[in-house]
């Protein structure tokens, strides 16, 4: 339960960090493709550099912050083409961008998501790691996992009419 708890964690924070930036440049934008405020594409980015982190310990920052910006440009790739896909939309688009690799890639994002995910995994993660992942009673995991369970379904009916 511990990655599934982290993973919506993140996708939790991630779009509420969004949410607020739409706010901000008075965009009306939801960036979930699920009812509920989670972005998965957050909780599966700082996964993978999490598991950068741990599997290579003690490297210089400069080189966690290359990896994760890889990582994390892949992650945000791969899900708007499966966005795309599934959904037939694109919740991003950066064609108008000046260094753009085709709609789901541009060069200033992926060094903004490189920068914020190693600030993240060095100095915001160990915090909510101890004080919020290892404390989640089991209880609460469950109700959080049923309440996602009802949501994926929820999209998963949308995939199904919308690919009628």
């Amino acid at each position: 339960m511990y990655y599934f708890n982290l993973i919506i964690l993140y996708s939790f924070l991630g779009f509420t960090l969004e949410s607020f930036y739409y706010k901000y440049v008075n965009a009306n934008e939801h960036s979930s493709i699920f009812t509920g405020p989670i972005t998965l594409v957050y909780g599966f980015g700082v996964l993978a550099c999490l598991l950068i982190y741990n599997y290579l310990p003690n490297v210089n920052i400069i080189i966690y912050y290359i990896l994760f910006t890889i990582t994390t440009s892949l992650i945000e790739y791969i899900g708007g083409h499966l966005i795309h896909y599934f959904l037939k939309i694109d919740k991003w688009n950066y064609s108008n961008s000046k260094i753009h690799f085709g709609k789901y890639l541009c060069l200033r994002n992926s060094l903004i998501w490189g920068l914020l995910s190693t600030y993240i995994i060095i100095y915001v993660h160990p915090y909510l790691n101890t004080n919020i992942l290892l404390t989640i009673p089991k209880n609460t995991s469950i109700i959080i996992l049923i309440v996602f369970t009802i949501d994926l379904i929820n999209l998963i009916i949308k995939i199904i009419k919308y690919n009628k």
